[in-house]
Parts: C-alpha cells; structure tokens; sequence
C-alpha cells in the first residue's frame, strides 16, 4: 500500500511550529533560523512530504498549468507527425520547468457558455496558452481582449501583433522550387493540402512563385491545385489530366508529396525518372517512402521548445503578449525522389 502524503499541517504539528514558519523554510523565505531550517526540511523528507500544486497556488496565484490549443480534433493532431514533433518539443521544455500541459481542440466546439474561450481558460485553470496550429481568428482576438498570455505556434497572421513561433514557409518553398530548376525542371506543378488562399501552405505557394518567376518562368495556374488536408492523390491527377508535360511536383507537405507518388505510380509513371517529387517538413515517414522523399527539414521539437520557453519567460515577467516572431529555417534534404527531367 503507498505511503500517504503528508500535509504541511502534519509538518507543523510534527516539529510544534506553525505552518506559516515551514512554509517559509521551505520556500528559502527569511525569518527561520538555519538550524530551525534544517529540522523542517529533514523532517518534510521523513514525512514524504511535497507541496501540492494547489497549495502553492494559493500562494504564487499560478496554477504551475499551461494550455494547449488546436484547431484540429485531438485524434487528428496527435496523429499528426509534424504536431507530434512540436508537441514533444513543448512537453520537454514544459516539464523542464515544472509545469504541467492541458489540451484542448477547439475545433468546431460550442463555446458560447464561456464567452467563446475554452472552459479551463475562461475558469483561468492555466497560466497562459500555446496556441498550435492555425485557429479561428475569432479565438486570437478572444485570448487577445482576455489579456490571457499565450504564444502562437506554426501560424500567424499577416498583420502581425503576435507572438509566434514559425517556419520561414516562403524561404522554404523557394528552396524547393529552385532545387528542381536547377536540375532542369520548367514545367513544375504545385500539389496543396486544404485552402491555398492563405497560411502556411500559401506561403509555401508564394515561394514557389518567386522562384519561377525569378527563372522567366511563367506562372500557370492550373499547375497549382489544391483540396482537403491530404488530398495529394487527386490533386496529381487532376493536374496530370490538364498537362500532362509536367515533370516535377513541389508537394505543400510530405503528406501530400508522398500522395502526389502515389498517384504517379497509377499512371506508371516512375520517381525520379518520369517526374521528380520534394515535400515539406520531413516527417519520420519520408525516409520511409519509395524512393526517400527529397523534402525541406523543419525542426518541428525545436519550434515546440522556443515556444514553451517564450511562454514561460512571458510569465516569469508577468509581460503581455507582443508582436514578437521566431523563425525557424527550412533545410534542403535530398534523397532519392528528385533528378533531371527526362531528355
């Protein structure tokens, strides 16, 4: 059977002192002798004693709690490899610190009972929030007018006013595209996951169109396409289907860039020989593939740690949240899904 925890009354009662007296040995506060110190804190690891975080609550006015949001459902964010790599990323830095995470999806949740903001947020059950992922611009200006502290992670809005934690996304579609007109490419289609008209996939968009045009390429249109979230499969045929010229394929991520080869294959039209595939991200499961995706690198624990740790800095300073952006680079890594066009 587990030995009970004791409480700070036990400590007290244990020792003849009162609690305000343990209270300030334990927490190094001044007013307690150093050998009153020592026989509080022998006595506390005698008794199995730990302050409860509620306790400590009471005095800090800190829950030692921050939050999580997605605009995903938790199963699909979860499952998600690349918010996998960021969660890991917040969970280290988090524990680092001593505080513990609550996770909420706010994806198409009723919230009018709190005003529009999580129930744990409204109840101010965390200290502050990292918010992961693209959300409803409705919820940022909730958290904004709240005066809630939280830091965005993976999006941002072109405005700015954040705090965020982001890839350099038009770099990195550059990156993409120019890696593929070096080897030659010139007719070279664009596969997106979900709406292109704005977040990180039109960034990577935008990229992709500065690079052709800073090649004399021009930009056509019905060489872009795409769909819901992983819809790479038939975004590919479809593009196929309109120009069948096209060589290579800039997938918006490596989800949908393994999809595009996927749709390639059914046309039995071979990778790299036929048309030359590059991602986004790079995922675990890009080197998995065949041929190993050729992608750009994103260090997705990195992103997740720099955020905690803006956070938390936020709170240690009791500061609120300023127009502030972390960017992180994407990195070229090249395997075996990209070569010269066909002669």
């Amino acid at each position: 059977m587990p030995t009970m925890r004791s409480t700070i009354k036990d400590l007290a009662k244990a020792l003849g002192v009162n609690v305000g007296t343990v209270s300030r040995a334990l927490n190094d506060k001044p007013g307690v002798s150093p050998e009153l110190r020592r026989r509080i804190v022998r006595k506390a690891k005698e008794l199995n004693y730990r302050p409860s975080g509620h306790a400590r609550g009471l005095v800090t006015q800190r829950t030692e709690t921050i939050g999580l949001l997605s605009g995903e459902e938790t199963s699909v964010f979860l499952s998600n490899p690349f918010y996998a790599g960021v969660f890991a990323g917040i969970e280290t830095e988090t524990r680092l610190h001593n505080y513990a995470l609550m996770f909420a999806s706010v994806a198409g949740e009723n919230r009018a009972a709190h005003g529009g903001l999580p129930k744990f947020i409204a109840e101010r059950r965390a200290d502050g929030v990292l918010v992961v992922g693209a959300v409803e611009l409705s919820m940022i200006n909730l958290l904004r007018s709240s005066g809630f502290p939280f830091v965005v992670v993976d999006y941002h809005l072109p405005e700015g006013g954040l705090e965020t934690v982001v890839t350099d996304n038009v770099g990195g579609g550059r990156t993409a595209t120019e890696h593929l007109l070096q080897q030659g490419h010139r007719h070279i289609a664009f596969v997106g996951g979900g709406p292109l008209d704005h977040g990180n996939f039109f960034e990577r968009l935008q990229g992709y169109r500065e690079a052709l045009a800073a090649a004399g390429i021009r930009y056509r249109p019905e060489l872009v396409q795409g769909g819901g979230i992983v819809d790479g499969f038939n975004s590919t045929l479809r593009i196929l289907d309109r120009a069948p010229e096209v060589t290579a394929i800039v997938g918006c991520n490596d989800a949908n860039a393994m999809a595009a080869m996927a749709a390639l294959r059914t046309r039995n039209l071979e990778v790299p020989g036929r048309v030359s595939v590059i991602g986004f991200d790079d995922i675990p499961e890009a080197t998995d593939s065949w041929p190993p995706l050729t992608t750009m690198r994103v260090d997705r624990f990195a992103m997740g740690r720099k955020a905690a740790e803006r956070l938390i800095q936020m709170l240690a300073e009791n500061a609120s949240p300023a127009s502030h952006e972390s960017v992180f680079s994407a990195k070229l890594i090249i395997r075996g899904s990209t070569a010269a066009p066909p002669t």
